[in-house]
């Protein structure tokens, strides 16, 4: 058995599928089925029952898939490190990032253009979506690591709470009386709310919010874009429920009111979310931790929100 019979099989296990796997390992069906077989035989087990519908690991397959995620992130590491990229003065590489649009509008600069100053050499791409998507791309390999909420199924997924925030109503005109005074989401008369579609996290959380009766809102709208959104609800009397990450530099801004919502209690939680057979390269723990040291920042600026308009954490 070797390394690449170990990659197909966990191919086939995250897959679920023999014609999946193939594609995603860009193989011919019959040769990753062949390999497979190959270990079966080797060591006398059977590790997938073969269904209609696609594949089904045994038992013996499901304890020989927790023993080969850390042999692939091991191997991972052991590669990077043979390349010399653990050396952190001379940090080069490629780092591939899925992010929400409400990071990106409120905390991307603060994190990206400090990270760039400091390691000249690696090149960054920044892709953003909502959190169905950035799973997708986590998934295909299209970016190394996302921050989105909680996706639904692991699959072979590592997903890590790196943020708690809180959730904000945000409007050009004044909603619930002066800026900063917590916001009832059933009290809030005649409210005009901006959501992104139903079929999208959060979105969707909401949507179930406003179907039990807990948001009251005399008019709805979709817009998916986080731009389209925050802009037609900056120049209007339409609200937008959003993070507070995607505001927290613009809490002196004249032309918008930021009402920290008290009820219902809407969970923001960001994860970060990676393949387990590609964990982070060191250019990418490094990025993260700088997005980590941005978020504690970002707790900074909400506590003095507190203090200074003394409303409900």
């Amino acid at each position: 058995m070797d390394l690449k019979q170990i990659s197909y099989f966990m191919w086939v296990y995250e897959e679920g599928s023999f014609s999946k796997a193939a594609a995603k390992a860009n193989v011919v069906q019959s040769a990753l089925s062949m390999q497979i077989r190959r270990i079966e035989d080797e060591f006398g087990v059977l590790l997938f029952n073969r269904l209609a519908r696609g594949v089904e690991p045994t038992p013996a397959g499901r304890k020989f898939y927790e023993r080969c995620v850390p042999i692939a992130r091991n191997f991972a590491l052991a590669k990077e490190e043979l390349a010399g990229a653990s050396d952190l003065a001379n940090l080069s590489g490629e780092i591939r990032v899925g992010l929400p649009g409400s990071f990106n509008r409120g905390v991307l600069q603060n994190v990206l253009l400090p990270f760039m100053d400091r390691y000249p050499d690696v090149h960054l791409t920044i892709s953003e979506a909502y959190t169905g998507t950035l799973i997708d791309w986590v998934r295909e390999g299209n970016v190394d690591f996302a921050l989105g909420v909680r996706p639904s199924e692991e699959g072979g997924l590592i997903q890590k709470l790196i943020y708690r925030d809180r959730v904000v109503l945000m409007s050009g005109t004044p909603l619930n009386g002066p800026a900063f005074h917590s916001c009832d989401l059933c009290k809030v008369e005649g409210l005009k709310l901006i959501l992104p579609a139903h079929n999208q996290s959060f979105g969707s959380l909401v949507q179930d919010y406003i179907d039990k009766g807990h948001i009251k809102a005399a008019k709805l709208i979709e817009i998916n874009g986080t731009v389209g959104a925050f802009e037609l609800a900056r120049h209007s009397d339409w609200g937008v429920l959003t993070p507070f990450i995607a505001l927290c530099r613009e809490t002196d801004r004249s032309d918008i009111h930021i009402y920290p919502v008290s009820n219902p209690e809407i969970p923001f939680d960001l994860y970060l979310v990676y393949d387990k057979r590609r964990p982070p390269n060191v250019a990418a723990r490094q990025f993260i931790a700088a997005i980590q040291a941005e978020l504690r920042a970002v707790d900074q600026i909400w506590q003095s929100l507190v203090d200074v308009h003394n409303f409900e954490p």
